[in-house]
């Protein structure tokens, strides 16, 4: 049996107030918890949301205080902030890491007899439609967490804290609300790294042995999407027909690999992320390449390669190229993405002694289930050697 779940609504091109303001009248929600982190707290625009539903007579209640890479501890702190209270709607405004709190906090309000660690995609939790609703408003282009069934978030695990992956349809968004003034105040740097893990997203959900022709329509739509408009929104952020394309690219991306899932990729850059504090974007940059030529030697997977390029090159216009991994390399030739850890001024010494425990960790990674080859751990540690 094939589905597609993704999130009741998805308004695009949005204003992220109006659209709030237009939820709590339908539905009559007047407690709203919003969740975010300091950055987008200090904005303007975020300023102007938070007043404008006060003015509305909307009792909102607001925790900022995440960090870029959240452990399981910051929902259950958030949870004893509003434990006790009447919440209707949870409005999760930023990066997958807020959202991605969000949906765990969502389970452990509805849920309180549930570990974090008990959510798998196998049992369902029967929260569809239940309140209090999520709503997102992601504010970076890439993460595909606004429309995704997925969480990572850190947990203890030997003395290490490690990223914890899992999900549950029942996690997936109620509603994604894509408002591109959120990403006109992000970084260069952090937009890149977040876009590439929304191309990452589809790349590894096209030749996932859980793809289907639902998530693959979906991902090769977003992945041409990623590849057109992210070098034109580097070069100016001030282009908004560009910044709305490459935001829907991201929403697109978590769709579909809401319904695929991931792979090798994601299994390395996790621990490899964790380890050595490097953003998860920036991880899955980096290891990327390297995954998609040992996948080539799966028949499958390089034909869906190869459907991505053929797209590219002629519907797109791009210049013809040997495989997709050179198209690849070719878009971080234009945007300034880094290529291996030596230029992001990981030490050498430090990062090749740990390589035994980044194979084992990623060896262990759930997402490494979906990947179109089961590599050795030994295959892992070359991948590893080469990125360096």
């Amino acid at each position: 049996m094939v589905s597609l779940v993704l999130p009741r609504k998805i308004i695009y091109n949005a204003d992220s107030l109006e659209e709030l303001l237009n939820l709590s009248r339908g539905y009559g929600l007047k407690n709203i918890l919003i969740i975010t982190d300091k950055v987008i707290r200090s904005t303007d625009y975020f300023k102007k949301i938070e007043e404008g539903l006060a003015k509305n007579g909307i009792n909102v209640r607001l925790y900022y205080d995440i960090s870029p890479e959240p452990n399981i501890e910051t929902v259950n702190n958030i949870y004893e902030f509003v434990k006790g209270e009447n919440i209707d709607l949870i409005v999760a405004i930023g990066g997958g890491s807020v959202i991605d709190v969000s949906k765990v906090l969502r389970v452990k309000l509805l849920r309180p007899d549930l570990k974090s660690e008990d959510i798998s995609p196998f049992v369902s939790l029967n929260l569809e439609n239940k309140f209090p609703l999520l709503v997102t408003i992601p504010t970076t282009a890439g993460t595909g967490s606004d429309a995704s069934f997925a969480f990572v978030l850190k947990i203890k695990e030997n003395n290490y804290e490690i990223k914890y992956a899992s999900g549950n349809y029942d996690l997936v968004p109620y509603e994604s609300i894509l408002d591109i003034n959120f990403l006109k105040t992000l970084p260069k740097k952090q937009l890149i790294i977040t876009a590439i893990d929304g191309l990452a997203n589809d790349i590894e959900g096209i030749v996932s042995i859980n793809s289907n022709p639902l998530s693959e329509g979906i991902a090769i739509q977003s992945a041409r999407m990623f590849f057109k408009y992210l070098p034109k929104v580097v070069e100016n952020k001030d282009d908004e027909e560009s910044l709305n394309y490459l935001h829907l690219a991201a929403t697109l991306s978590g769709i579909a690999f809401s319904n695929s899932g991931v792979g090798l990729v994601h299994a390395i850059a996790h621990p490899l992320g964790s380890l050595f504090n490097i953003p998860h974007g920036m991880a899955v940059a980096i290891v990327m390449p390297y995954v998609i030529n040992f996948n080539y030697k799966d028949k499958n997977a390089g034909k869906m390669y190869d459907e991505i390029k053929i797209a590219l090159e002629q519907l797109d216009g791009f210049e013809i190229k040997k495989n997709l991994t050179e198209h690849l390399l070719d878009l971080y030739n234009k945007i300034g993405q880094p290529k291996k850890l030596s230029e992001i001024a990981i030490d050498e010494k430090t990062y090749k002694s740990s390589i035994d425990k980044i194979a084992d960790l990623a060896l262990r990674d759930p997402d490494l289930a979906f990947n179109p080859i089961s590599p050795t751990i030994d295959e892992i540690k070359d991948i590893l050697n080469k990125i360096y």
